[in-house]
């Protein structure tokens, strides 16, 4: 289970592929902003912005969009 962004450590991110459908699925699911923030670690605030259009998700931090990317493989979002 992903927790906390800190435990990511760069050598995960560069060896996973980031898969940026499936955060964009992820966000546009029915899966709770809640859930999501605990599965990554990433602030309801932010996540709240990124479903809302209030930010952007090409703007996304490589770490949060690994984590998202991560996340939505975890919950089974194909």
């Amino acid at each position: 289970m992903i927790r906390k962004e800190s435990r990511v450590n760069d050598d995960g991110v560069l060896k996973g592929k980031i898969d940026m459908d499936l955060v964009t699925k992820l966000l546009q699911s029915d899966v709770t902003t809640y859930r999501i923030g605990k599965i990554t670690g990433i602030s309801l605030g932010n996540l709240y912005q990124l479903r809302h259009g209030k930010r952007k998700i090409r703007n996304l931090k490589i770490t949060s969009a690994y984590l998202l990317s991560e996340c939505a493989k975890q919950i089974g979002i194909k």
